[in-house]
């Protein structure tokens, strides 16, 4: 009797030690910092059959779902819906002091045009964009989908933290975050984010928040 309680001690010892020390593995980890894609803007202009998405995106290269986060970049991708994809397209702003553009490729798969270069635009509400396509021109002021009560993708990241405590300390060791994360504004009738949690092995833990009231709507794990 007294060997079965001195085990039955040693085992809940065992378990309080081994739930401090994963609990404090998580609540020591700043998870912001494993982000590997970040999409925390997206600007929006339509006009007479064109629709023009421009991103701004922080993304890590070499780009690869791996599971382990890399330096990122700063980048503005543009994406253009045209009536037509047989006329060569170009692209043009001005934006702080500085003249960006160029010619957009076109995918033929996805029916858009598309540019891209390394430009921080997280912070802007709009730009005013020249689009040459074909014989026409065209002015086009893409406007943020982001408003005042947009939650900013960290504080997204910390509620998420808290709805999911569980998975992120099972991802979660002494070292850190045993993973990486991508996180994009994305825009239907509304703004949403997806954050997906990205295991070493591959496997993703995908969810879809509310980017005005952080809650969780979705979310699909492996």
């Amino acid at each position: 009797m007294k060997l079965f309680k001195r085990l039955k001690h040693g085992f809940l010892a065992l378990f309080l030690v081994t739930l401090c020390l994963f609990t404090a593995c998580s609540k020591g980890v700043e998870y912001f910092d494993y982000v590997s894609e970040l999409r925390g803007n997206i600007l929006l202009a339509r006009t007479d059959g064109f629709i023009l998405k421009v991103f701004a995106v922080d993304k890590e290269s070499p780009y690869a779902m791996d599971g382990v986060p890399m330096e990122r970049h700063k980048r503005l991708e543009a994406y253009l819906v045209a009536p037509e994809g047989d006329k060569t397209c170009n692209i043009s702003f001005h934006l702080h002091g500085e003249n960006y553009g160029g010619e957009m490729s076109y995918d033929g798969v996805k029916a858009e045009y598309y540019y891209a270069c390394p430009l921080d635009i997280e912070a802007e509400k709009e730009i005013l964009f020249q689009i040459e396509y074909g014989e026409a021109t065209l002015s086009l002021t893409a406007v943020s989908v982001r408003t005042e009560d947009t939650l900013t993708p960290k504080n997204v990241l910390k509620n998420l933290e808290r709805e999911e405590s569980e998975l992120f300390a099972s991802l979660t060791d002494k070292y850190g975050f045993t993973g990486e994360i991508y996180m994009r504004l994305i825009y239907e009738d509304a703004p949403y984010y997806y954050v997906g949690l990205i295991e070493r092995d591959g496997k993703v833990h995908a969810f879809l928040i509310n980017a005005k009231t952080g809650k969780l709507l979705a979310k699909r794990t492996p």
